[in-house]
């Protein structure tokens, strides 16, 4: 089989398009209810602002993980706040996708001190293109970009808390961190993880599915039993959580690669249905079954 160029990629890949990433088609959407969730006396989960958001509260700050969707961020903003009568101090971003950085340039005019991975500061200074939802994310402006940058791990404290920022090899983009509240023993995954569906792989940012499940056994390496583990998208997990997350990535990715390495093409791939044991647990999501063979064809292929 002859490999799929970038440009047939392009045109392949935005015909499956998700409606949950197509904020430029001007499509009529419900803006979905911010929900806050109490981790402990000083951390909250707060869901609904696009990725999900972990808050930090210390005597004299907020600290925030990801900033959610663009037209969420004033409303993410006054709910984060609600969290205590003190200002947001700090954002980390686990990577540069909009729905984890939307809120960053409005954060940034008030003061925020914005912390990433040194790729996602990259990311967000240039025109990023997504194929796969037919979109295009303009730089940020300056304010909104991180302004503290790492490479491999970071160590961070913050009210009390510490932090352990971990940089993992590319995986669903190549500027992805996990950061863990150490005494609190919560684990935020960013896009490593997305709970109870199939996830969304940024090829086109250096991500690929053997990353992702590279990826898991790193996390798995670092969190326990007892661990709450905050996903990117999908409720709250556990360990057990994420162990099937991984076995499910892998035999999907050992099945979509042996279709590809037989010549198949993208239809019969599909219609092979490599997915289809996992499908009532996972399929369900805004990438539905079909679409994320094609995503993992694709992939597959453009690097052939």
């Amino acid at each position: 089989m002859s490999a799929i160029n970038r440009r047939e990629l392009f045109q392949l890949a935005a015909l499956a398009a998700p409606a949950f990433w197509l904020a430029k088609t001007g499509q009529a959407q419900a803006k979905p209810e911010l929900s806050m969730q109490a981790l402990d006396d000083k951390l909250t989960l707060l869901s609904g602002a696009g990725g999900n958001i972990a808050i930090l509260r210390g005597a004299n700050g907020l600290l925030m993980i990801d900033s959610g969707l663009p037209d969420l961020a004033e409303a993410t903003e006054k709910k984060a706040m609600s969290v205590g009568a003190v200002p947001i101090a700090t954002l980390i971003n686990t990577h540069f996708h909009f729905d984890h950085v939307g809120g960053n340039e409005r954060l940034g005019r008030h003061g925020v001190n914005i912390v990433a991975h040194e790729n996602v500061l990259k990311r967000l200074s240039a025109l990023q293109k997504n194929p796969f939802f037919g979109r295009e994310t303009p730089a940020l402006a300056p304010e909104g970009r991180p302004k503290v940058t790492f490479t491999k791990d970071l160590a961070l404290p913050f009210g009390g808390e510490k932090l352990a920022c971990l940089h993992v090899a590319p995986a669903h983009t190549d500027g992805d961190a996990t950061i863990h509240f150490t005494e609190a023993n919560v684990y935020h995954t960013g896009d490593l993880l997305f709970n109870g569906f199939y996830p969304f792989i940024d090829y086109v940012a250096g991500g690929s599915i053997e990353g992702m499940v590279a990826g898991a056994d790193t996390m798995l390496g670092r969190v326990d039993t007892k661990t709450k583990i905050i996903p990117g998208h999908g409720p709250l997990a556990s360990k057990e959580d994420l162990r099937n997350f991984r076995a499910m990535l892998a035999d999907i990715n050992e099945r979509v690669s042996k279709l590809v390495a037989e010549g198949k093409t993208l239809a019969q791939a599909q219609a092979a249905e490599p997915t289809k044991r996992y499908d009532e647990k996972w399929g369900k999501g805004f990438l539905k079954p079909a679409d994320f063979v094609r995503l993992l064809y694709l992939g597959k292929t453009a690097r052939a």
